[in-house]
């Protein structure tokens, strides 16, 4: 297959691809790393249905094998120096899929008020638009992820454990401690997101100050 690809490059006038290369451009899509991050992808309609079906023990399971799973990758990907632009985008599809499928699914179930998961939602809504047009408009800008952002993530997780945790009977895991998790998460949340908006007007906008100077 390779010699026939090679033959018809050859053809065309083009440089021939060495075989070595296009091996390494594949065993660096298909890393270890990247493959445990496509797993965690098949965990949530196995995660979704745990919860629909009322299986809340079995989605805790789920639900940590999917943690475990995540830290794992980071791990084996810095470990084997396997980090890839695929492994970069993926991780964090896989992550944002598998909470929006836990917040509204748990929502669904009652074990989650919808008015978080509509906070949530919509705070990465916000976020992903005005990330795509900027892209449009100014290019390609990477946003680093802040103290808050990073802080509203931890305790999303938290709160997604924690409604799977009460439903599951877990020891110790009180319907008051679910409640002090959701208001901790809905003011991160949005303090995250008010966070985002001053910074994108930071970085793009123009300054009062220099607009009144402007004849």
């Amino acid at each position: 297959m390779w010699h026939g690809l090679s033959g018809r490059v050859a053809v065309t006038g083009r440089m021939p691809v060495p075989r070595i290369q296009s091996e390494t451009m594949s065993t660096r899509i298909f890393t270890a790393s990247n493959q445990i991050t496509l797993l965690r992808l098949l965990f949530v309609p196995v995660f979704a249905i745990l919860i629909l079906d009322r299986n809340y023990r079995g989605a805790l399971v789920v639900l940590t094998a999917a943690a475990v799973s995540d830290i794992l990758d980071g791990l084996l990907a810095r470990w084997l120096k396997q980090e890839s632009a695929l492994g970069v985008a993926l991780d964090p599809i896989a992550d944002k899929i598998l909470m929006t499928t836990g917040y509204i699914t748990l929502s669904l179930r009652g074990a989650l008020p919808w008015w978080l998961t509509v906070i949530v939602l919509s705070r990465d809504v916000i976020i992903l638009t005005t990330a795509a047009v900027i892209s449009l408009v100014a290019g390609y800008r990477p946003f680093h992820p802040s103290l808050v952002g990073k802080a509203s993530t931890a305790a999303q997780i938290a709160t997604l454990f924690a409604g799977v945790c009460h439903r599951a009977r877990v020891p110790y895991i009180s319907m008051e401690l679910v409640t002090f998790f959701l208001y901790v998460t809905a003011a991160l949340t949005v303090a995250s997101g008010v966070h985002y908006v001053f910074l994108i007007r930071q970085r793009f906008g123009i300054p009062e100050a220099d607009s009144a100077k402007t004849p």
